[in-house]
């Protein structure tokens, strides 16, 4: 597939990341297009845009004007709505349509010190960790649970978005080390359905631990290697870890094998590429509807407005 990348909005980090990645590609199968004429799929890479939440300036952007049955989004709203056909990071199961969207991962980490952590055979001190902030009801339970060998950390003081370098640094260097020292990663939903930290154990080969019911995940990989808990069985995971400790390496041996495969800068514009061609060649794919045309039925679904004003305030880390 032909693919080009553009924003409806200035440059910003996550279409540099793509721009970048797709330089990386080591497959080949699809091809950047500096032509939007010419492209197969023109593709918005979008992050969220408190300004305009609506994206009306992505709806009457002129090329989805032009061409509205090859124009996709990738969009990393905390509480997305559906406003072009394309990939999600925090889809929910009950609005996720297959014919639209395609449940995707996050193009980058704000971490750098992650990339650093995978090394073969490192020891580990942790059962299991979590350090984030309360931003999600579910998480609250997490702080509760006991065990000797956990290390559970509220972050809800730290804004990853919003903070002065040195304390980045400070706070991105604890975040990597105690993943690093981990056998099992604590990954409950935030804001939004997913959060970068599971892509980020992935990438480390740590055993994620997936706490989010409403989570729809990304079908390019076996996910079989991840333990998944209901947010009300929380209470079960010291036991739960304990008995699946044995597996903690080879699980975790996948989970990298799936990130090498799918998400590392030199697989990723493939993973895109083939997302996008999976829709590109549904059927029922082609006939998109009006753009923005679901707006209504998201707002009254109370998901869009209300629960995006929390991002101006909270990360999802």
């Amino acid at each position: 597939m032909k693919l080009h990348l553009t924003s409806a909005y200035a440059t910003h980090t996550g279409l540099d990341a793509l721009l970048g990645i797709a330089c990386m590609d080591r497959t080949g199968r699809h091809q950047l297009c500096a032509d939007p004429d010419e492209a197969d799929a023109i593709l918005f890479v979008e992050n969220t845009q408190f300004d305009d939440l609506l994206f009306r300036q992505l709806l009457h952007h002129p090329l989805v004007v032009r061409h509205p049955d090859k124009t996709y989004m990738y969009n990393e709203m905390d509480r997305p709505w559906d406003v072009l056909p394309g990939l999600y990071c925090c889809l929910t199961k009950r609005h996720h349509d297959p014919a639209r969207h395609r449940p995707f991962a996050y193009l980058y980490s704000p971490n750098p010190y992650v990339s650093n952590i995978h090394t073969p055979d490192r020891e580990t001190r942790y059962l299991f960790s979590f350090m984030g902030s309360m931003s999600h009801a579910c998480r609250r339970p997490i702080m509760k649970l006991q065990h000797p060998d956990a290390l559970l950390k509220d972050t809800s003081d730290f804004n990853v978005w919003n903070s002065e370098p040195a304390e980045l640094e400070v706070r991105g260097r604890e975040y990597a080390s105690t993943l690093a020292a981990s056998q099992f990663v604590l990954c409950p939903r935030g804001i939004g359905t997913s959060s970068i930290r599971l892509y980020e154990t992935l990438e480390a080969g740590r055993v994620p631990v997936i706490i989010s019911d409403q989570w729809a995940p990304p079908p390019e990989i076996d996910w079989q290697f991840a333990i998944q808990v209901e947010e009300r069985r929380i209470g079960s995971i010291p036991g739960l870890l304990s008995a699946l400790e044995g597996e903690a390496a080879d699980r975790g041996q996948q989970a990298r094998q799936a990130w090498l495969d799918h998400y590392a800068p030199d697989t990723l514009f493939n993973t895109v590429g083939d997302s996008l061609a999976s829709l590109v060649d549904s059927a029922e794919g082609r006939r998109h509807r009006r753009p923005g045309s679901q707006l209504n039925k998201w707002l009254v679904s109370g998901e869009l407005l209300t629960r995006n004003a929390a991002q101006r305030l909270l990360g999802n880390q």
